[in-house]
């Protein structure tokens, strides 16, 4: 590799002492001799060989600038240096004329005065590399043809006049210009290499975006474009003088970039493709000096959110239930999972009824896994446990500076993060009205706006609802709106409790005990009996609290009832007596039970048959087969008091 700093000369006797001096003061410095009509190609040879800097003097700096904008440093003359140089030339002829470039030179024309009288000074005026050679043979050939004898002056002039035979002296510089010159060019070349990096950082961070970045001049010219930006304009290559006018057809957003304006988010046509398109002007002290400009192509988009969909999965919104999971063969569950997976073929919204612990959320779960949306994302939230004052936010997203507390970059919501898939809304009956209005909404617009916003985001999201309470009595009670319940209450599905399905809950509890690390156990029968007539108000998730105790509490692999009551904490003075009868369904339970049941409820029947979760026909019966029932009693039951 040849070295960052060159410096270039015209006068071939300046190579070896151009050397000497650069090696004995430690610079790596290469000297390049070239004839001056080559002078551009061979300056374009040592850039692509990795020069940065450049070293001349005279002309040759302004004919490099005419065809590269390399940095140049130049070696400078002193006024001082012009005298021995005439002196010499005196000593041959008074004849004399000193020619060249010398402008550089400081107060040159002030000291012009101390020289002689019969001094002839020629300034050479600018010119090509292809015609230098030539241009200054016209003016040495001139100078003589005015009587001059001895022309004095630099590497051009000395071979001009050894072509035209004419006496010369070569002005040459001295030790210390080659030193100074080597020093600004060091000094140059870290400001190079400080910019050249800043530069390929810039270039590696646009490169690297999912977006196209162009960048204008104030002018309307390229002056920037990263790779994406040009295949979505097809422009060939780094064009950077291409007015954008050439390669983006949409005379409105050239307008209002030209006006100095910002566009956000406008949809424009590049050949048969339509891209987003973004534009920030920049400003130079706080004056418009450009713009620039961000492509998005629909397609991206698109895929950009289908990965945020994936990562929002991976991320733990996703549905881990299936309707295999769902343990019970009664006849209610099992018309219950039916019913789910039909609704999982449609999309339609579904609300799930059902006291706490039935298992609502695994139901949506299964409908989500079983349904055409199971690869994206499920979200599930539980609007009971947000505060009022969140919920909203939560929900729908906010803006950056919606409110005290919001984080600077805004937020997304939970619609946002179920785009193309499920949100599970639970406890949906303890929404606000102010809430219920944006939902309402929601589900009729399929969009939403963030808190504090006011663009549009399309959503593509289904919603099962879940809640424990009778929302017809809600409605009645000016608690929840009734437009919002049939939106939601498209497709129902009316969880049984436990105590209606009495038949699942030793095959439920069996599963509990194994997921609880329990093992294999079995029940004798009047533990089961026991187990198959409590009241499990708090369903499944009282028998898995229950299967929990057993496991800290009982070793044995056989339960007994003693067992069984000690863990559902029922006092010994409480102990009831059963007979041992296969276990299944209230029929079973012993009659002792319901008479004590129908005790503790002073009689009263309807409290008796909610308790013991049967119908008030089937718990007559029952009376009746265990103690038979007096007229005055069958009259009762007849007239509906029970």
């Amino acid at each position: 590799m040849l070295s960052e700093i060159c410096y270039v000369t015209m006068y071939e006797d300046h190579v070896e002492t151009a050397k000497q001096i650069f090696e004995q003061n430690g610079y790596k410095i290469a000297v390049v001799y070239t004839e001056i009509h080559r002078v551009a190609e061979s300056v374009k040879l040592l850039i692509e060989q990795g020069a940065k800097v450049l070293i001349a003097r005279g002309g040759v700096p302004a004919l490099i600038k005419q065809h590269h904008s390399i940095p140049i440093m130049e070696l400078r003359y002193s006024f001082l240096e012009f005298f021995e140089p005439l002196e010499k030339a005196y000593a041959i002829s008074d004849k004399v004329a000193l020619m060249g470039w010398y402008r550089n030179i400081r107060n040159f024309a002030r000291y012009t005065s101390l020289l002689r009288d019969n001094l002839l000074y020629v300034e050479f005026a600018e010119t090509t590399s292809a015609d230098c050679e030539p241009y200054i043979e016209r003016e040495v050939h001139a100078v003589v043809e005015k009587g001059i004898e001895v022309v004095v002056g630099g590497g051009g002039v000395v071979r001009a006049a050894q072509r035209l035979n004419v006496p010369y002296v070569h002005v040459d510089i001295d030790r210390q210009a080659f030193l100074d010159a080597a020093e600004e060019a060091l000094y140059h070349l870290r400001i190079y290499e400080e910019k050249e990096r800043r530069y390929e950082t810039i270039t590696a961070i646009l490169n690297s975006v999912s977006e196209g970045i162009l960048a204008l001049n104030e002018d309307g010219l390229i002056v920037h474009s990263n790779p994406l930006a040009r295949r979505i304009l097809r422009i060939a290559d780094e064009n950077t003088s291409l007015p954008i006018e050439k390669c983006l057809q949409d005379e409105r957003t050239l307008s209002i970039i030209a006006e100095g304006k910002s566009i956000s988010n406008r949809f424009v046509n590049v050949g048969n493709n339509k891209v987003v398109l973004n534009a920030d002007v920049i400003r130079i002290n706080n004056r418009p000096a450009g713009a620039v400009i961000i492509l998005q192509e629909t397609d991206s988009i698109r895929n950009l959110e289908k990965k945020i969909r994936v990562n929002t999965v991976e991320s733990g919104h996703f549905a881990k239930h299936k309707f295999n999971d769902i343990i019970g063969s009664g006849h209610l569950l099992v018309t219950a999972k039916k019913k789910a997976a039909l609704y999982a073929r449609t999309d339609s919204n579904v609300l799930i009824t059902g006291e706490t612990g039935t298992g609502k959320e695994i139901f949506a779960q299964s409908i989500h896994n079983e349904s055409s949306r199971r690869s994206n994302p499920f979200v599930a939230i539980n609007c009971a446990a947000i505060p009022e004052n969140l919920l909203e936010s939560e929900l729908f997203g906010y803006v950056k500076g919606a409110f005290t507390g919001a984080l600077s970059e805004g937020k997304s919501g939970f619609f946002e993060l179920a785009h193309k898939g499920t949100i599970f809304l639970d406890e949906v009956g303890e929404i606000s009205p102010k809430v219920q209005a944006r939902l309402l909404r929601v589900l009729q617009e399929k969009e939403i706006i963030r808190v504090g916003g006011d663009r549009i985001v399309p959503i593509d999201v289904r919603i099962i609802a879940a809640t424990n309470k009778d929302l017809s009595s809600e409605i009645a009670a000016g608690r929840f709106r009734e437009d919002l319940y049939y939106r939601l209450c498209v497709l129902l599905i009316d969880l049984p409790p436990l105590r209606e399905r009495r038949e699942d809950v030793i095959p439920t509890l069996m599963e509990l005990l194994a997921r609880n690390g329990f093992g294999r156990r079995t029940f004798t029968e009047k533990a089961k009996n026991i187990l198959c007539a409590q009241e499990w108000r708090g369903n499944v998730r009282e028998l898995n609290n229950f299967a929990e105790r057993l496991c800290a509490i009982c070793a044995s692999e056989s339960i007994d009832e003693e067992e069984v009551l000690e863990t559902l904490g029922i006092r010994a003075d409480k102990k009831m007596q059963y007979r041992v009868l296969p276990y299944g369904s209230i029929h079973q339970v012993d009659g002792d039970y319901i008479l004590t049941v129908l005790q503790s409820n002073d009689g009263n029947r309807k409290e008796t048959a909610k308790q013991l979760g049967i119908s008030l026909p089937t718990l007559w019966r029952r009376l009746k087969k265990i103690r038979g029932v007096s007229e005055s009693e069958q009259k009762t039951f007849d007239e509906g008091r029970g």
